[in-house]
């Protein structure tokens, strides 16, 4: 297949708001977990149908343009995207523990099986040893990078045979037929490891499926939300439906989160990616700090949760000065990530791409 031109795709504002949107709720949920108890999972779940969406989009523009997936240029960009940010945040988190001890985690000697399990992207699944609580926000990229090592396969099959809809239709099958049984054998067996199942693959991995068939069928569903005053019911219903369940008393333990919470939140999460993604026009100035937020949030996500525990020990029962405190710091620790070593990544990135001839193409600003 003949390869075609390329150009950079433009960065679609309405994507970088909806980002800020949803690591302003982690960071809500991080820092009042008392008031917002939902608002930690309601982000991430955004994340992740924003994620498939983006990303199978990725896979198939390859597919379109070369006839495949490269594969080692789909991983190593996850790699350069990725990698640079969680390498500084691991290193930091050693080097504080290893000589101030601040969590005890040098005294319980598991700083290393920490740094196995978050280099290693375990987080999601139970693990035969203990791992620091600084590393516990990072079962969600465990789940998108186990996904991301099933998914291009099954795709390419998919598409060379025709039956995109099966594969949308079992893999949900699938998922959910998994976290109905672990909800139910924790539930029967042991109702006290809902921390447990709640970081499984299986239990929010339903919003990767149904943010790749809005990718898979986007000009569909970019069609049935064409009518501008469908677009705006649609958007301040969803809007709604997620700040509502931002406030889900124990989202993070009840299967009612888990079967119908979570479900809820998966398709106002979709439409508000396909509104973002079919928003052809500037957004409004309104909305330039969520931009900003949504640019910087995957440093404000790894860093969020040990800020606040190597202020507070713990995240119960915050201060007000210690979670204001806790989000500026945030904030300028993930600054300063996407301008150094975010930075060093997406020009690695870029020599990769020029150092092979044949695969030449323009990194795309959509990536997650």
């Amino acid at each position: 297949m003949t390869e075609r031109q390329t150009t950079v795709r433009p960065r679609l504002e309405g994507l970088d708001v909806l980002r800020g949107a949803a690591i302003g709720a982690v960071l809500l949920g991080h820092s009042w977990p008392g008031i917002f108890q939902g608002a930690g999972i309601v982000g991430v779940i955004v994340f992740f149908v924003l994620s498939g969406y983006l990303i199978t989009g990725v896979l198939l523009r390859d597919v379109e343009r070369h006839g495949k997936i490269r594969y080692g240029r789909f991983y190593a960009h996850r790699a350069f995207r990725l990698l640079p940010a969680l390498l500084c945040f691991l290193s930091v988190y050693a080097i504080v523990e290893l000589t101030a001890d601040v969590l005890g985690d040098r005294s319980r000697g598991i700083i290393g099986y920490t740094l196995l399990a978050g280099f290693g992207y375990l987080k999601d699944i139970p693990l035969p040893f203990d791992v620091s609580m600084a590393i516990g926000p990072l079962w969600t990229l465990s789940v998108e990078e186990q996904f991301y090592l099933i998914w291009p396969a099954l795709l390419l099959l998919a598409l060379r045979r025709n039956r995109q809809v099966r594969l949308i239709g079992w893999s949900a099958a699938v998922v959910l037929s998994l976290m109905t049984a672990s909800v139910l054998a924790m539930l029967i067996l042991a109702p006290d490891l809902h921390s447990l199942v709640y970081a499984l693959p299986t239990t929010w991995g339903l919003g990767l499926i149904v943010g790749s068939a809005l990718r898979l069928y986007r000009d569909r569903v970019f069609w049935w939300f064409s009518d501008s005053r469908f677009r705006l019911s649609a958007l301040l219903g969803s809007t709604l439906v997620l700040a509502a369940l931002m406030f889900f008393p124990k989202a993070n333990e009840t299967p009612a989160f888990f079967f119908a919470g979570g479900p809820l939140a998966m398709a106002a999460a979709a439409i508000l990616v396909v509104v973002a993604a079919s928003r052809t026009r500037a957004m409004p100035k309104q909305t330039r700090a969520l931009q900003a937020l949504g640019t910087v949030s995957y440093a404000a996500y790894l860093w969020n949760y040990v800020v606040i525990l190597w202020l507070h020990g713990s995240t119960a029962d915050l201060p007000p000065i210690v979670a204001v405190s806790a989000i500026l710091l945030t904030l300028l620790l993930a600054v300063v990530s996407w301008h150094t070593v975010e930075r060093l990544g997406r020009m690695a990135r870029d020599r990769f791409d020029k150092s092979r001839p044949d695969q030449r193409q323009a990194a795309s600003a959509l990536v997650a």
